[in-house]
């Protein structure tokens, strides 16, 4: 067990279920607040060893139901992707609750010094991306789409029913966001959302999910992170390597985590999407690949709805995005009904 013998109120020193997760006689230099984080509380502990070298570590410590699960989803998703990018991921220590604090949950990690301005280009952010991707791909532990827990993208609980067919996980996760997005806006009416709702769930989704599983196809499940937005994935003080942190994992569609390079939110484009491509091939039907690129954008939009419901803009983008995708679904079906049936001469 560490000590921390910091000349400090006793409130602020380290709770003794923390202190036994770090290195045996170390004892505790510093303690600072570590990033930014909406729903949990984030730190930095510096830890000098018996040897006079010195370790970095890094907590997160949410309280209550909310803050278990936000913990629990961070240590298991950072230790499902250090498995297979060790070199990307900062290497999880363990998860606990405080001894004086029964409701207060912990996750501690080895701290990782980042380049914090940066968002690393194309070839470094997507390197970490497909290496996780291909490392993983078909090493799902029971060969279905899902996870062992549910996981939290914010403090937002996503379904990880473990569930075989990709079109059937991936659509009752985004059911159960609109249900959640309207409750969000404690369900005020929004005419062409509820127009489009119905249109999205019924016809977009079987159109573009459906094909990757009929025809001899099939969605092979790899480990993704989920929430792949420039705050989580940084320049290591390398200036070469890309950390990435705070996942939401799942075992699902690798091209989910494309979604966020088409977001005209963040600072990606096509770059992002064509390296990718170089590493790992497009899913078949690869003719469908940007309307389910557009798809997977929808996703996060929709959460961030959920998450924010005060910003208005939020919810129009998302609107608009599920219009398009309708549009293009409904000039199929439209063009398919034209279509001239060939004459029988029998």
């Amino acid at each position: 067990m560490a000590t921390d013998d910091r000349d400090v109120d006793e409130h602020l020193k380290l709770d003794e279920m923390l202190l036994a997760a770090l290195p045996e006689g170390g004892k505790v230099v510093s303690v600072k607040p570590s990033g930014l984080s909406d729903y949990c509380n984030t730190y930095r502990i510096e830890v000098k060893l018996p040897d006079g070298s010195s370790q970095v570590f890094f907590e997160k410590e949410g309280t209550g139901e909310e803050g278990r699960g936000c913990v629990e989803s961070a240590f298991v998703s950072e230790s499902a992707t250090y498995e297979f990018v060790p070199e990307h991921v900062p290497r999880p220590v363990t998860m606990g609750v405080y001894k004086s604090r029964p409701d207060k949950h912990f996750f501690l990690a080895h701290f990782v010094e980042m380049i914090e301005d940066d968002i690393p280009r194309s070839e470094s952010y997507i390197a970490a991306v497909a290496a996780l991707h291909s490392r993983s791909m078909g090493k799902s532990p029971t060969g279905k789409f899902g996870f062992p827990v549910n996981t939290r993208f914010g403090n937002l609980e996503q379904d990880n029913t473990w569930t075989a067919s990709w079109e059937v996980y991936f659509t009752r996760q985004m059911s159960d966001y609109l249900e959640r997005e309207d409750a969000a806006h404690n369900g005020e009416p929004h005419e062409e959302l509820e127009r489009l709702r119905p249109l999205f769930l019924e016809k977009v989704l079987p159109r573009y999910l459906r094909p990757l599983e009929t025809n001899g196809r099939s969605v092979t499940p790899c480990l993704i992170h989920a929430d792949l937005w420039p705050g989580n994935v940084k320049y290591m003080n390398d200036g070469e390597t890309a950390c990435m942190y705070d996942a939401c994992a799942m075992w699902g569609h690798n091209e989910v985590d494309l979604g966020v390079f088409r977001n005209p939110r963040y600072p990606f484009g096509k770059p992002y999407l064509k390296e990718y491509w170089k590493r790992v091939p497009i899913s078949e039907p690869e003719e469908d690949v940007d309307n389910r690129n557009t798809l997977y954008m929808l996703r996060s939009q929709i959460m961030l709805s959920i998450l924010y419901p005060h910003d208005p803009k939020l919810r129009e983008i998302f609107v608009s995005n599920m219009r398009l995708l309708v549009e293009r679904v409904q000039e199929e079906e439209a063009t398919e009904c034209d279509r001239p049936v060939a004459q029988s001469h029998l």
